[in-house]
């Protein structure tokens, strides 16, 4: 089944989808479930039920679905799209299975009622894939950040990233971080990029391990860069 994926895009997700299908659905519905979640909240699908009810459901009709993820690799889109798009389709299916169900018992034309049903649900909503990507967003540059600062405190260089937090997080002055950190102000600026280097490094590590191409990485990075400073 290898053989099936394009070259481009094996990564460490796809591999689990062919080879380890049960851990691959597990790390999707564990990575995306709050993303999706603000999605729900952010749209009009927030009016059919409770967000994390929704996101359950439609990973146990689809993500459990052996082959859905593996439709995903060759779809060309971001997972977080393809997941996006699924929750869609799929609630709106289930809203319009209920409707009718209910309509036909009372009597209501059916061909409305889809209708009516389809133009409400059909679309995403810019501000639910807004918030979609920057839930998406804060989650991997979370998980960037505690990765590399796990690993300079087990290097016993926890300095380092505190440097890098006062500096680039608080807008201290290399000056005043080194007066902290008791870092030599010769060494600040080396050591600030060496963590931004490490941190970069762990960004495209995480988005390669999620299924995105390598050509895709520079424009995903942008888009990061771009969602948390809106």
């Amino acid at each position: 089944m290898a053989d099936h994926f394009p070259t481009t895009h094996s990564t460490w997700l796809v591999e689990r989808i062919d080879r380890a299908p049960d851990e691959a659905r597990a790390h999707v519905m564990a990575r995306y479930f709050d993303p999706l979640c603000a999605y729900v909240r952010s749209s009009r699908l927030r009016g059919l039920g409770e967000p994390a009810d929704l996101v359950n459901a439609f990973f146990a009709a689809r993500v459990a679905d052996a082959g859905y993820l593996a439709r995903w690799t060759a779809s060309g889109l971001p997972l977080r799209r393809w997941l996006a798009n699924g929750l869609l389709i799929h609630a709106r299916n289930t809203a319009l299975a209920a409707r009718r169900q209910s309509s036909r018992r009372e009597g209501i034309d059916l061909e409305e009622l889809d209708r009516t049903a389809q133009l409400r649900l059909a679309d995403h909503e810019t501000d639910a894939l807004l918030a979609l990507e920057r839930r998406w967003a804060i989650r991997t540059v979370t998980e960037a950040h505690e990765r590399v600062r796990s690993e300079l405190d087990t290097e016993g260089r926890s300095e380092w990233w505190e440097l890098f937090r006062l500096h680039t997080v608080h807008g201290k002055t290399y000056a005043q971080a080194c007066a902290v950190t008791g870092i030599p102000l010769t060494s600040a600026s080396s050591v600030h990029r060496q963590v931004i280097d490490r941190l970069r490094a762990t960004l495209v590590a995480i988005l390669e391990r999620d299924g995105i191409r390598q050509e895709d990485i520079d424009n995903e990075l942008a888009l990061l860069q771009d969602l948390l400073e809106s």
